[in-house]
């Protein structure tokens, strides 16, 4: 099953998971984010996401002291 098969609905939350998933291109997990994505590029798709998914990817970039992460 595809990610926008299990997505009812035209609106979607973003959570940590997904944004790492697709900041750290994991090979298992690459193309599910990547269709994601392209829905949300295209219109087909609203998401929103919160501030705490945010300061949750931002962790390990300022561990890592680099702002290009």
């Amino acid at each position: 099953m595809g990610i926008l098969n299990a997505i009812q609905g035209n609106q979607v939350y973003l959570d940590t998971n997904i944004w790492i998933y697709a900041l750290e291109a994991f090979p298992a997990y690459v193309q599910e984010p990547t269709t994601l994505f392209q829905a949300i590029d295209q219109g087909n798709l609203l998401a929103v996401t919160s501030e705490l998914s945010l300061a949750e990817i931002l962790v390990k970039p300022i561990q890592n002291q680099n702002a290009s992460q």
